[in-house]
């Protein structure tokens, strides 16, 4: 799959429930994505905790979407993703999901949260599994 439209990528993921969490798709190129995440009004950090976490699995989805090749795998599912946060999270945080190792079967994906100076709020990796098509092509069901 080619790197979608930015605008329509971001349309796309602009949703009212994002919005509750104060998620905000930012960034999209090939194996990368990137999201925003801005604390909600009263929203305790537990709350923000759960905002950056789905963050990261939305962007590492969309990081491995932006790259697969759509003759040759599909998209599968995440299989795991570990998040470790480093101090209390901060009311603005911008998600970064990196591809760092491709395979057949699976996307491996670096996973890390910075406040707007530029310090890290959380790092943590994740796996995305891949479904390879069978030889000739074809989806299969």
């Amino acid at each position: 799959m080619p790197v979608p439209d930015l605008d329509e990528w971001r349309s796309n993921l602009e949703t009212p429930a994002h919005r509750a969490l104060g998620l905000r798709a930012d960034r999209i190129e090939s194996g990368y994505a990137s999201f925003v995440v801005e604390r909600p009004e009263g929203g305790d950090d537990l709350l923000v905790r759960s905002a950056i976490n789905i963050a990261a699995d939305i962007a590492a989805i969309s990081a491995v979407r932006a790259r697969i090749d759509d003759d040759l795998q599909l998209p599968n599912g995440t299989a795991e993703l570990h998040l470790s946060f480093i101090g209390d999270p901060p009311d603005v945080t911008t998600v970064d999901a990196q591809v760092i190792h491709w395979t057949d079967y699976t996307a491996h994906l670096e996973l890390q949260a910075r406040t707007p100076d530029g310090e890290l709020a959380a790092v943590g990796l994740t796996t995305y599994s891949l479904r390879p098509l069978p030889p000739g092509g074809g989806q299969s069901s």
